[in-house]
């Protein structure tokens, strides 16, 4: 590994770290649900997340990695590929269901991206979102993590990889809200969960976006239901 991926890495991992100040925090993207309901708990927690991985986390990743593609490869000098990458948030956006969901992601993906603008310096990120709130287009997290990564020169493997441990850490610490689950628990699901996690990221890598497919309806339609609770503890 060269000095440079070395670099990309570290960065990498400062912002796939789950406590990083992005509102992940208020969301259970339908979790919440799940266990009110009694369908989710401690013992097929690590089954379920196993899952969501092959299905909406494969889904995901592939926006990832082609938005980290994509600034490989970005057309010229103009701004033309953050029009393709502007159209690609609508499509993910339209291959999520609940709207729980994608309100949860289209607010996380705003504030990653601006935070990652403040952080790094990276004028096309200011760029990015001004252009989304002149439009008022949605931009998700999935593809904002990937365009920062793409920028910070990182491997579009890797960087879906470490969108993906984002997501699942974020989850997991969730449902230590939400039932029964101690840190040594979730660090071992989460350790027993990295060959799926893997496999996830390499799907999305490997699979282009108009072929991809995910089929996650549970969840999808416990985060539909999750406003009709008696009470919540998340937003979603």
């Amino acid at each position: 590994m060269s000095q440079d991926s070395r670099y990309a890495l570290l960065q990498l991992q400062q912002f796939a770290d789950s406590a990083l100040p992005i509102g992940g925090a208020a969301h259970s993207f339908g979790m919440e649900t799940l266990v009110e309901e009694g369908l989710l708990g401690p013992e097929n927690l690590e089954r379920f997340l196993a899952d969501y991985l092959e299905e909406t986390g494969a889904l995901e990743a592939c926006y990832c990695a082609a938005s980290c593609q994509l600034i490989e490869n970005k057309l010229g000098q103009s701004n033309d590929y953050l029009e393709r990458w502007f159209e690609w948030n609508r499509e993910l956006s339209a291959r999520t269901l609940a709207r729980e969901s994608r309100e949860a992601s289209a607010a996380m993906g705003r504030r990653f991206l601006l935070l990652a603008a403040n952080v790094t310096g990276i004028p096309v990120l200011e760029t990015a979102l001004d252009l989304a709130e002149t439009r008022a287009l949605a931009v998700r997290l999935a593809p904002s993590f990937g365009l920062v990564g793409g920028f910070l020169q990182a491997d579009p493997g890797l960087a879906a990889a470490a969108y993906l441990q984002q997501s699942v850490t974020t989850l997991l610490s969730c449902c230590q809200r939400l039932m029964a689950l101690g840190q040594t628990r979730a660090q071992q699901i989460l350790w027993n969960l990295k060959p799926a996690l893997w496999r996830a990221a390499e799907r999305g890598l490997s699979t282009r976006l108009a072929q991809i497919e995910s089929f996650s309806l549970l969840p999808d339609l416990a985060s539909a239901r999750h406003p009709g609770l008696h009470t919540r503890l998340f937003i979603s």
